[in-house]
């Protein structure tokens, strides 16, 4: 059974109502599932999340969507265990200009693709036509603007690379204890 958005986005409000737990999350992304363009196995989402036009949002196995993020615009794809923290915006969609002024511009829907395994931290901001490598890190508070390669950590306003780093890199880094991965 597949839910329209506005009867989503009021069912979505009143379980909103539920305490933080691994339970309520679980229902929640049950819920998103059956609205969603397309959805894969234990989808998560923490409480008061928004997801507008889930018809074009679809979600791979795995996903976990923290507290309060905000998901619009046009077509976004999160690939299988896709991690996204506290606050983070997803905003497949940009105003534009009309008579000098972004009020009454006409909205350009676009596309973003976040790739597996990639943890956007929190408060970061994804715009529109970005495509998010696989096993990437967002750093919190970053600002992308343009796309990410796969492995890459990247920070800042707006996110620039730091280090690229590969499953074995961050296999190696784990056996020494250096804390990172």
């Amino acid at each position: 059974m597949k839910l329209n958005s506005s009867i989503y986005a009021v069912l979505n409000n009143l379980l909103n109502v539920l305490p933080e737990s691994g339970r309520a999350d679980t229902v929640r992304g049950w819920l998103a599932g059956m609205a969603l363009k397309g959805c894969g196995k234990k989808l998560k989402i923490s409480s008061n999340v928004k997801i507008f036009n889930p018809q074009k949002v679809t979600a791979g196995d795995s996903v976990y969507i923290g507290y309060s993020c905000y998901f619009g615009g046009g077509e976004i794809v999160l690939e299988d265990e896709v991690t996204i923290g506290p606050f983070v915006t997803v905003a497949a969609g940009n105003h534009t200009m009309r008579d000098g002024s972004y009020r009454f511009g006409p909205y350009e829907f676009g596309r973003i693709h976040i790739g597996r395994g990639t943890w956007l931290c929190a408060n970061t901001v994804i715009t529109s036509d970005v495509t998010i490598g696989k096993g990437c890190v967002v750093a919190a508070g970053s600002v992308v603007i343009k796309d990410v390669p796969d492995y890459s950590v990247v920070c800042g306003v707006p996110a620039k690379l730091i280090k690229t780093v590969t499953p074995e890199v961050a296999e190696a880094l784990r056996a020494k204890n250096k804390g990172f991965a």
